[in-house]
């Protein structure tokens, strides 16, 4: 499959737009969440390649987020409990049990340091469920799988809200359109920019935020495309925006590639290390507030030494094999470190 050059650039401004999502508050904070995960799952399906068999791809897609998503749990869960109990004075047994059962039970009931955890099994329920669809349905009848599970998505949003699955497997309703967009989008791809449609999504977009939501503040429908909460804004105005805006990203993208290439490079490489930074910019937020020094006070200062230490984190967890295969997902080096290794002690 062609390699797209602003692809990483647009994943990096994808994940920058997630950091700032979870550190600014306000009109930017609304923005962003118009946009921001419909974007990676569009992004996914752009990606999305038929070469692989069923088992095949989801060998390589429970390797790839499965395992890193296990991993960090690991890791970071204790580190949450030990942070949250000194700030509640009792614990009943039915406390501790939720403690213990969010993180398998995952979605919206990751909270503190794995709250943006919920993506990741998500999008491996997404990408399965995509798959066979793309396999199994005919090419012509995708847009009716598009139309119908959209419409469910809204369902659940609107009329049964407290219907929910574990892992936010019920997101995938809203999430495998995007995704199957996304690869058509891939499909049908012409070498041009998009500002008739990207531009004014943006101006339609503040102008909601600013008029709309300040205006009408206890309106039924907020703006933005709350994916985690299933809660989808306006309903297809905030979807048709959502896509709009993923397109004015894209032109950015491109935009940068071809006239600027150092910025673009910058987002490259935040864009190779998405996965790590979605991991633990939430960690390098708590922690520089913690540290309650002025410089902090700014949440811009925030945003850039949280994606900062979030990109050296990925820079010494590609140097070793071992955490390349259980926190990056490497299949390359999971299948070398525990099957190649395995077979050859037997």
């Amino acid at each position: 499959m062609k390699r797209f050059e602003w692809i990483d650039t647009l994943k990096g401004i994808g994940i920058c737009t997630v950091v700032a999502g979870h550190i600014y508050g306000g009109a930017i904070k609304e923005i962003i969440f118009i946009f921001h995960m419909p974007l990676f799952f569009c992004i996914g399906g752009f990606l999305y390649s038929s070469k692989y068999n069923n088992r095949e791809y989801l060998k390589k897609k429970l390797i790839h987020l499965i395992v890193p998503y296990i991993s960090f749990v690991i890791l970071l869960y204790p580190i949450q409990l030990i942070t949250a109990l000194p700030q509640k004075d009792n614990f009943s047994f039915v406390d501790i049990l939720k403690l213990i059962i969010n993180p398998i039970v995952g979605g919206y009931h990751l909270w503190g340091l794995t709250s943006a955890f919920w993506f990741v099994t998500c999008f491996f329920i997404t990408q399965q469920l995509a798959n066979l669809i793309i396999k199994k349905a005919n090419p012509n009848h995708l847009k009716f799988y598009i139309i119908f599970l959209i419409a469910l998505s809204y369902l659940n949003s609107l009329v049964f809200p407290k219907f929910w699955l574990p892992q936010n497997a019920h997101i995938a309703l809203a999430a495998i359109p995007l995704f199957l967009l996304g690869f058509l989008f891939r499909k049908y791809y012409r070498e041009r920019n998009y500002y008739l449609i990207s531009i004014p999504s943006v101006i339609i977009s503040w102008w909601l935020i600013f008029f709309y939501s300040r205006q009408f503040p206890n309106q039924f429908f907020s703006v933005d495309y709350d994916m985690k909460g299933a809660n989808y804004g306006i309903p297809i105005i905030s979807l048709l925006l959502a896509l709009g805006m993923i397109i004015f990203c894209i032109d950015v993208s491109k935009l940068l590639v071809e006239r600027v290439p150092l910025v673009a490079k910058i987002f490259t490489a935040l864009g190779k290390a998405s996965m790590i930074i979605l991991f633990l910019h939430i960690v390098f937020r708590d922690f520089l507030r913690f540290l309650n020094l002025g410089v902090f006070s700014s949440n811009f200062i925030v945003f850039i030494l949280g994606t900062t230490l979030s990109f050296i984190s990925y820079i010494i967890i590609i140097r070793f094999s071992l955490t390349r295969a259980i926190l990056l997902g490497s299949e390359k080096d999971f299948d070398e470190f525990f099957i190649t290794n395995h077979k050859q002690k037997l």
